[in-house]
């Protein structure tokens, strides 16, 4: 139907002001190209909101509340599934977009639209002569959102549950300890407001360490509290604090009055999850959202010639790829791995799903890193010929596959392209599609034998992709990965202050990681916001998260 596209936004228009009941809406969405599922999900969000009394309780009705001028409603693709920044990242971005640097800080953090690490929660800090020890000076005067006092105690209590896995507060799920706390020896409380961290090797990430998003601090008291729960109490110092959550509909933000930083513009900041991008960019024109976290590409110039609408651009640090389990069949052999590298056509994804706003792969580093290696992208070209001649030499037991893929966002066009560039070297990928904290579950227990993914670089250096993802323990529990060579390059990098020799290193153990064809770095996509025009200050972080603590509505 010519006019599907029309018709389907004046549908969610009329869902979001509740003007239609779920009969009516499911009945006409087949009819506008709706999914049933992602109809259902918008009807129970339309019913959650319709279902709340006037002034009461915590289903937030948005529709009303976003026509406030300190009001905005912002939507990303992901489920938003836990509060927590120790848990966060185990479950998806849909954890850490609308927590990082809004709900929660660190001692550190990144300046908005950059990763230059300024002080937060420690106002300055002292390192000893040998680069072992640092000595953090919390800042006074700062309260949770609960009303505890922020102290050295409170920080030492945060980064102790991680550290200890036999903390009472050490749930399963606390993943980026490895990351965050990476040659820790201690963290002591050594005066009120003073924080000491001795490391076991002089490294060079700590600060970035700290600034990313499981590093945030939370309130002892409302941990002790509610436990497990914390979530749906979940309290912090950040320039918002939790109103209510209503989960899988909206996650409301009120703005924290007694932010040490000042009070943010915002009176309320409302998440929510829309997966599709099309129904996302629907909300953003027809006025039910005032921010859309992430636009496809093809309607990227759509927003741009919209007079009431905006898209911010800037630096991303993000690398996607097509990874394998070395330890599982058929990528137990080197040679299917290589075919597979040959196979796909990094230049298709570019164009189909990314209209050209993409850097092609070379290694796992991305632009704009020390370290990034442009020639790698000439290792493995586009050559199906040669991928079928090193399938008929390998001579692989098995030439069917499960590929396991996110279900969100472009993902699933992403997991179509590489499936047909396999099936024209005659390679059968099952795509297996899951949302994120079942996809990253599934990794994590070491049942992928391949799968496609990205990595943001959550503290802004190599280390957070080359360690993490090549070196760390996820190397053999994702990958099953293990190059004694590449894990000494990254350690030694890792206290090289040289910046030059320390990209060197970084260079090296990328070709080795490429030789050893263990993923196909697919390449490095930009990102577009759509906002509304009445938005001031909307800026991309090169991390992935989006802080608006600058925001504010004209």
């Amino acid at each position: 139907m010519a006019n599907n596209g029309s018709e389907r936004d004046s549908l969610i228009f009329q869902s979001a002001a509740r003007r239609l009941t779920r009969r009516t809406f499911l009945s006409a969405s087949g009819k506008v190209g709706l999914a049933l599922p992602l109809a259902s999900a918008l009807a129970a969000s339309a019913a959650a909101r319709a279902s709340a009394a006037p002034g009461s309780g915590p289903s937030l009705r948005s529709a009303e509340l976003q026509g406030s001028g300190n009001t905005v409603v912002a939507a990303i693709p992901q489920k938003t599934l836990n509060l927590d920044p120790a848990l966060a990242g185990a479950d998806g971005y849909g954890d850490i977009i609308p927590m990082s640097g809004n709900l929660t800080e660190g001692l550190t953090r990144f300046k908005i639209g950059s990763i230059e690490v300024e002080p937060a929660l420690a106002e300055k800090w002292d390192v000893s002569a040998d680069g072992l020890t640092y000595v953090f000076h919390i800042r006074p005067n700062v309260t949770f959102h609960d009303g505890t006092p922020l102290d050295a105690k409170a920080v030492e209590f945060n980064f102790l549950r991680q550290l200890d896995p036999n903390n009472p507060y050490h749930y399963p799920g606390i993943t980026y300890a490895e990351i965050v706390f990476a040659e820790v020896s201690s963290v002591k409380a050594t005066g009120p407001l003073e924080l000491t961290i001795v490391l076991k090797r002089p490294i060079v990430m700590l600060l970035g360490n700290l600034a990313i998003f499981a590093a945030g601090i939370v309130s002892p008291t409302a941990l002790q509290k509610y436990g497990k729960d914390f979530s749906s109490h979940a309290a912090a110092t950040g320039p918002f604090k939790l109103d209510h959550w209503t989960k899988d509909v909206e996650l409301v933000y009120t703005a924290n009055s007694d932010y040490w930083g000042g009070r943010p513009a915002l009176d309320r900041l409302v998440w929510q999850t829309i997966p599709d991008d099309t129904v996302r960019l629907s909300s953003l024109k027809t006025g039910s959202i005032d921010i859309a976290g992430q636009i496809d590409f093809k309607d990227a110039q759509s927003v741009k010639d919209n007079p009431s609408l905006q898209a911010a651009t800037g630096n991303f640090l993000n690398c996607q790829f097509l990874a394998f389990n070395q330890k599982l069949p058929p990528f137990d052999n080197p040679q299917v791995r290589q075919a597979v590298q040959y196979a796909i056509s990094k230049q298709n994804i570019a164009q189909a799903v990314f209209y050209g706003n993409y850097t092609v792969g070379a290694g796992p580093v991305a632009p704009g890193l020390l370290g990034y290696d442009k020639t790698l992208a000439d290792m493995y070209p586009h050559d199906p010929e040669k991928a079928k001649s090193l399938i008929k030499q390998a001579k692989p037991s098995q030439t069917s596959f499960d590929l396991y893929n996110r279900t969100n966002s472009f993902w699933p066009l992403i997991g179509q392209l590489i499936q047909s560039d396999l099936a024209a070297i005659g390679i059968k990928a099952n795509l297996k599609s899951l949302e994120d904290a079942d996809f990253f579950a599934q990794l994590n227990a070491s049942k992928a034998p391949a799968f496609i993914n990205d990595w943001t670089w959550d503290n802004g250096d190599p280390d957070n992709i080359m360690y993490s993802l090549f070196t760390a323990p996820r190397a053999v529990s994702r990958m099953g990965y293990q190059n004694a060579q590449v894990n000494n390059l990254n350690v030694q990098a890792q206290v090289e202050h040289d910046s030059t020799k320390r990209g060197q290193l970084y260079e090296q153990a990328q070709k080795l990681i490429m030789q050893d064809a263990i993923m196909v770095v697919l390449g490095y996509p930009g990102r577009v916001i759509g906002a509304k025009n009445t938005i001031q200050n909307l800026k991309v972080d090169p991390t992935g998260s989006m802080v608006l603590r600058g925001i504010s509505v004209k």
